[in-house]
């Protein structure tokens, strides 16, 4: 009998994970299309030319906590590629006030160091941490601000760490949203805090690892493959509908959607479609950083809200940047880079540069739009969806996407049987 075949639409982080699982049980063939002429979606690297330095569209660290990532990066012999920071915690610098400090857990998971002030953070009180239990239980119509402290808690703990998960202020975020995150992190102890970047971006440390992966181990990868429409019957999809061919699927073949979720919408009836997205920038800078310099910082009343000190370069991240997309990218340019050079002692002249901002870095995470989410499963039995925006336990990021795709893969193998 000729085995059945999965057809897995969208290479990002979820139809990378997908496919990769999908191989991983021996039960089918799998074929992924891409609308681009590349894979990683919204996470990929690029090579500027005029500035000799490969940038990434954004910035991706991953905390190591995220089980699902580590054990992809790990199955596709990619964990060489990723730095980690050799103790757990996060460094902080408020502009107002000249401060900086650091939040340094201790490793284990009873959690000790909430005794120890100059492990919290200055002005920071062991109630303001504990206050968190709240979030692990929030309603899913509960917002951050609604249940986290108010004062310098929230200033210098939870509106930083809601806009470095959620992308959203913590007046519009979902507090269920944050608590998962909470969870993941506490139920991994201080250990779970620690952070990984890529040394030589993201690509190379995880898009074309995976793809090479997906490839030596037998699926089928087709670029530049646009769907365009569902033959749709009354339990099952029977075809798919490319701008260029179509594809008849035989009684047994499936399909995962691993698209944007717009996308998704337009193409599955009875999708719900979302109302917006948060949008980011990302800035990169052709400057070496200062050996003093931490590999992550959080920037305080500055204007950006990230810095990232790569080996070769520094990149700053604005979180929630809708109302900046619009601003002069020169001016941009210029207000970040003399907060960069205050930050690390560099010189005030600013030097080469590149701007990525994406309109639609991540879903909206507030509790009325995270209730509009899809799920894995749909109304068709061999249709099957996988993205960031999918399910609704944790927020629209890397570690979403990879779970996602492998619970469709899981969920096709159940319903094949």
């Amino acid at each position: 009998m000729k085995r059945p075949v999965v057809h897995v639409v969208g290479a990002g982080a979820s139809g990378l994970s997908a496919a990769h699982a999908l191989l991983k049980t021996g039960a089918c063939d799998v074929v992924l299309h891409e609308a681009q002429p590349h894979a990683g979606g919204r996470r990929r690297s690029f090579t500027d030319e005029a500035l000799a330095c490969d940038f990434d569209t954004g910035v991706f660290p991953v905390l190591s906590c995220w089980r699902a990532t580590l054990a992809l990066i790990d199955a596709a012999g990619a964990r060489g590629e990723w730095r980690t920071e050799g103790r757990p915690g996060v460094a902080f610098a408020d502009f107002a006030t000249g401060e900086r400090w650091r939040i340094t857990p201790n490793a284990g998971r009873w959690p000790w160091w909430l005794l120890d002030a100059r492990r919290r953070g200055p002005n920071l009180r062991f109630s303001d941490y504990w206050s968190a239990r709240r979030l692990l239980s929030a309603a899913p119509e509960t917002t951050v601000a609604s249940l986290a402290p108010k004062g310098a808690a929230m200033e210098r703990l939870w509106r930083p760490l809601t806009l470095a998960v959620l992308n959203c202020p913590p007046e519009t975020a979902s507090a269920r949203l944050l608590g998962a995150v909470l969870r993941e992190i506490v139920d991994s102890g201080g250990a779970g805090l620690k952070i990984l970047w890529p040394s030589r971006g993201f690509g190379r440390a995880f898009v074309e690892p995976l793809q090479r992966g997906l490839e030596r181990d037998g699926a089928t990868l087709r670029f530049g493959r646009r769907l365009t429409g569902l033959g749709l019957e009354s339990d099952r999809i029977a075809r798919l509908e490319f701008e260029h061919d179509r594809i008849d699927l035989n009684p047994r073949d499936a399909a995962i959607l691993a698209t944007p979720w717009a996308a998704t919408a337009a193409l599955a009836p009875g999708t719900t479609a979302p109302t917006g997205a948060s949008a980011a920038l990302t800035l990169h800078f052709a400057a070496a950083p200062p050996s003093a310099v931490p590999a992550v910082l959080g920037a305080i009343n500055g204007p950006f809200d990230w810095l990232f000190a790569h080996p070769d370069r520094i990149s700053v991240a604005l979180k929630n940047a809708g109302a900046r997309l619009d601003v002069p990218r020169e001016t941009l340019a210029a207000e970040c880079w003399r907060a960069v050079a205050a930050l690390t002692g560099l010189s005030d002249a600013l030097p080469a540069w590149r701007i990525a901002p994406s309109r639609r870095a991540s879903a909206l995470a507030t509790p009325q739009e995270t209730g509009r989410r899809p799920f894995c499963r749909t109304t068709w039995r061999n249709l099957f969806l996988a993205g960031g925006h999918v399910g609704r336990d944790l927020p629209d990021g890397l570690e979403n996407a990879v779970r996602s795709g492998g619970e469709a893969a899981r969920a096709w193998l159940i319903e094949s049987e």
